[in-house]
């Protein structure tokens, strides 16, 4: 490899490889040798060349004398690197799980295949000492650089990853009413932010972060400033994923732009602040929340995506289909308290917001507390709470019981009046939905107990409680069947798997082998044994138990089926069911 020669990579021009005149010069004289082109040609290249200052193989392509991809192959054989043309390369998508897809945009390069013990990279720019240490530390092995164009990588890396763009057909703008630039009044470093910020540049970048988000079904949008840059990381199936990076200098137009789209103040960066906006994406419309955060190195944004259009019904909720009916059967009970347990991010408000859309008829009149509101479900009565206005769960439940509500549904039980007030309303007419932070089923019991709800009004009050963990679904484009695991390789699993399956990785599933999640369940009905129990407030274990003896399915054996179903890995199960 000849170290001392420079290529630089230029996006302006085909080819695009820009080099030095005298490299250029002497290609052009071999290609003349070669016959790949004529003497008079060469001669018409270089006046263009001193006439506009352009290097001289871009001239050769531009003038069609030359193609591309023969000017690589000079350059390769120059550089002794073959080039490699990749628009038929059988790509391996095992080895580009080990490149992250942001390694592979930044550096321009594509994993190829393994070759003994190194790995065969193709790059626009080969030398680059940088790039190839990067990926030297990415896949712990020795790498080997081929040649090829940007525009190849480029395209290789979209159809190897399926990195989505926003079709031209789609855009984004607020449909948030904002006050006009002379009602703001802001202060000159604002209106010097909001001139940054509303550069074709900076709106592009946004609207294609957003886009390219909502496309691929992510939760939420992470902006974060870093020492060296910005890094833009999406949410997808519970997992951050890194999908972008820009200079240091786009972090604060970037940030500028989706505080004027949710009406922040661009001009304070000391302070956390939370906004809203409604976007309207190719027809849509979509909502997000924002919130932003000082760090050391800028305010970091997140922004949650709330899709009203994503809606799940119970039927797609992960439900065997006898908990299925059960849940039905108690969430359409006239009276009564369901709540829903389980940590942060596992579902809980998805499972409440399909349970309202089964319940939610002309003829019932359902209220929602919330915090915050995240979709609108039309025919329901949906309400936020404001903290700083005095308008809490407990004062906003007391205020809808007077709007003579039959269905409520509780954001969640935080405190004691709360749950108080809640229970009281179950007893006296009322189906309330909430939901409670608690690891298992039978410590939803001890929870309501331990915030003082007395236990002879939980025993009447309780009609069910349903604990849930999500995990990822395999991917049907390319799952397989492996081999069975025994109780030994298992370890406390109740009992053998009989089989299970894998995604092997592909371009729909971004290499990950998963795509999309779906619940797993423990649905416990409060019934007979189990009433008698919580007013005798027995221990938790007890509770367990009598759950057990009346045939309620733990989570793990409903995880299980799934498993063995192809629905999820083994691995997923056990990372998420390991956690208590």
């Amino acid at each position: 490899m000849k170290s001392k020669i420079a290529i630089l990579v230029d996006f302006r021009y085909n080819p695009v490889v820009s080099m030095s005149p005298q490299i250029a010069e002497q290609l052009a004289s071999e290609m003349v040798k070669e016959g790949v082109i004529s003497s008079d040609q060469l001669a018409v290249a270089r006046v263009s060349h001193e006439a506009l200052g352009e290097d001289l193989a871009s001239i050769l392509v531009q003038k069609g004398f030359v193609t591309e991809p023969q000017i690589l192959r000079f350059l390769g054989k120059y550089l002794s690197i073959p080039y490699v043309p990749l628009k038929k390369y059988p790509f391996d998508p095992d080895l580009a799980k080990e490149v992250p897809v942001h390694l592979a945009k930044r550096h321009h390069l594509v994993p190829l295949r393994r070759d003994g013990g190194e790995v065969v990279v193709a790059m626009a720019d080969p030398l680059d000492l940088f790039a190839l240490e990067d990926l030297r530390q990415a896949v712990n092995t020795q790498v080997r650089p081929v040649l090829a164009s940007v525009k190849e990588i480029e395209d290789a890396i979209d159809r190897l990853y399926l990195v989505k763009k926003m079709p031209a057909e789609v855009s984004i703008e607020s449909v948030q009413t904002v006050s006009s630039e002379d009602d703001l009044l802001l202060p000159a470093e604002g209106k010097r932010l909001e001139e940054i910020a509303t550069g074709p540049k900076v709106v592009q970048a946004t609207n294609e972060m957003i886009g390219v988000a909502y496309q691929e079904g992510a939760s939420d949008i992470h902006v974060e400033p870093r020492a060296n840059g910005l890094v833009i990381r999406y949410r997808i199936d519970g997992l951050l994923e890194e999908r972008q990076n820009f200079s240091r200098e786009m972090h604060l137009p970037i940030v500028s732009r989706i505080k004027i789209l949710s009406g922040l103040d661009i001009a304070e960066r000391r302070v956390p602040q939370d906004g809203r906006v409604r976007l309207r994406i190719g027809g849509k419309a979509v909502d997000m929340r924002i919130s932003t955060y000082p760090t050391l190195h800028g305010e970091k944004v997140v922004m949650r995506i709330l899709s009203s259009d994503r809606k799940i019904g119970i039927e797609e909720l992960g439900f065997a289909e006898s908990e299925r009916k059960t849940f039905a059967e108690v969430i359409g009970l006239p009276h009564g308290i369901f709540l829903v347990a389980g940590p942060t991010g596992s579902g809980k408000s998805t499972t409440l917001y399909a349970a309202l859309e089964r319940l939610n008829s002309s003829d019932k009149n359902i209220v929602s507390i919330e915090d915050p509101i995240e979709r609108e479900i039309p025919g329901v009565s949906q309400a936020q709470i404001n903290q700083k206005a005095g308008v809490t769960f407990a004062s906003a439940l007391r205020a809808i019981l007077r709007q003579d509500p039959d269905i409520i549904m509780l954001g969640e039980i935080r405190d004691r009046e709360t749950a108080e007030i809640a229970v009281r309303a179950a007893n006296t007419g009322h189906m309330v939905l909430s939901t409670v932070h608690t690891n298992s089923t039978s410590g939803v019991v001890s929870r309501l107990l331990d915030l003082g709800v007395e236990p002879f009004l939980l025993s009447t009050a309780l009609v069910g409680i349903l604990s849930q963990r999500l995990v990822r679904k395999v991917c049907l484009h390319c799952r397989e069947k492996v081999e069975s695991h025994d109780r030994e390789t298992v370890g406390t699993l109740p009992r053998v798997v009989k089989k299970t399956f894998r995604g092997k990785g592909c371009p729909h599933c971004r290499l990950t082998g998963y795509s999309g999640r779906i619940g797993i369940f423990e649905l416990a009905p409060v019934r007979g044994g189990v009433r008698v129990l919580i007013d005798e407030g027995v221990s938790d274990a007890k509770i367990e138990e009598e759950f057990r003896r009346i045939g309620v399915r733990t989570m793990l054996e409903d995880a299980l089926e799934k498993v063995e179903a192809g629905i999820t890995t083994l691995e997923e199960v056990m990372k998420v069911t390991q956690e208590e």
